[in-house]
């Protein structure tokens, strides 16, 4: 978690005119949303570290995708808290196809780190 948040700010720095079709335009245009889940994924892992890797992901791909598809609701009050500095970070301004794809990455990213990471004792 302590590496995926200052990485993903870094990317979201570089977001702005960056050309995706090149390799630094492209990890600066979609790192940040597939970090998103990475980080999510891991605080519920450290929240809740006897949780099942699956429903962390499950958990985790529910949660970033009804923040990704709550951003096609723009009432006039969430457009206020979307200016917030904090609040529109995370909850986001504008529902993008390629933000969904990033999550599913991500969240794929995550299980597999996971794995990595964890290992399970060797059965008998």
């Amino acid at each position: 978690m302590l590496l995926v948040i200052p990485v993903g700010l870094f990317a979201r720095s570089q977001r702005a005119g960056a050309d995706p079709a090149s390799v630094p335009g492209f990890l600066a245009t979609y790192a940040g949303d597939t970090l998103w889940p990475i980080l999510f994924f891991f605080l519920g892992r450290f929240a809740c570290p006897r949780t099942g890797r699956w429903r962390l992901a499950a958990v985790t791909l529910g949660l970033t995708l009804a923040l990704e598809f709550g951003q096609l609701w723009q009432p006039p009050y969430l457009q206020w808290l979307r200016q917030q500095p904090g609040i529109g970070f995370i909850l986001g301004n504008y529902f993008v196809w390629s933000d969904v794809a990033c999550l599913l990455v991500g969240t794929a990213l995550a299980v597999i780190v996971d794995r990595m990471l964890v290992s399970r004792p060797a059965k008998a």
